[in-house]
């Protein structure tokens, strides 16, 4: 729909929660997920400036998910390091930090190993993965054929296997 101004008029509200759950899977922090929020909105708005995207949830999915992985790639080892310090001395604040040090290092190999995956590899294995998404649909929001979505996601599913066995092997991966 075109406003006055002859831009197109985008709504937003309804993907919020995606946006936001897709942001918090990556980046494991309520806040950082906020602001990845709020990047993916001022982006959506001049997009909706632009032109309104054809397939507007995987735009969506695409966008956040570049965002959260650059946002993980920034933080500094000082960041960490200052999680690390205020751990307290008792051990079980010790073993918590350490759990919470383990999450935090999966989420980060997560995010890597996506950023390794092509932008339709990585929004098929999102979309099939964290939104529980069947292959039609999936193949109905990016206009292609199923058996095309079910080649990207096999595929991206092998190469983010190949690059968290190293570490991960034990733990998740079976």
């Amino acid at each position: 729909m075109k406003t006055a101004e002859g831009t197109v008029a985008c709504g937003f509200a309804p993907f919020s929660d995606d946006v936001y759950g897709w942001a918090y899977r990556i980046l494991g922090r309520h806040q950082d997920a906020l602001d990845v929020v709020q990047d993916v909105f001022l982006r959506w708005h001049e997009q909706c400036q632009r032109e309104r995207p054809a397939n507007e949830r995987g735009w969506l999915r695409r966008v956040t998910m570049n965002r959260a992985i650059d946002v993980r790639r920034g933080w500094s080892v000082t960041r960490r390091a200052q999680q690390s310090a205020a751990r307290t001395e008792w051990a079980f604040e010790e073993a918590r930090g350490e759990a919470e040090a383990d999450e935090d290092s999966l989420r980060r190999d997560v995010a890597e190993a996506l950023s390794d995956l092509t932008e339709m590899q990585r929004s098929v294995l999102v979309a099939k993965v964290y939104d529980e998404m069947t292959f039609a649909e999936i193949a109905n929001e990016w206009g292609a054929a199923v058996s095309t979505v079910k080649t990207h996601f096999v595929r991206a599913l092998q190469s983010v296997r190949l690059r968290l066995h190293p570490r991960w092997s034990q733990e998740i991966i079976r």
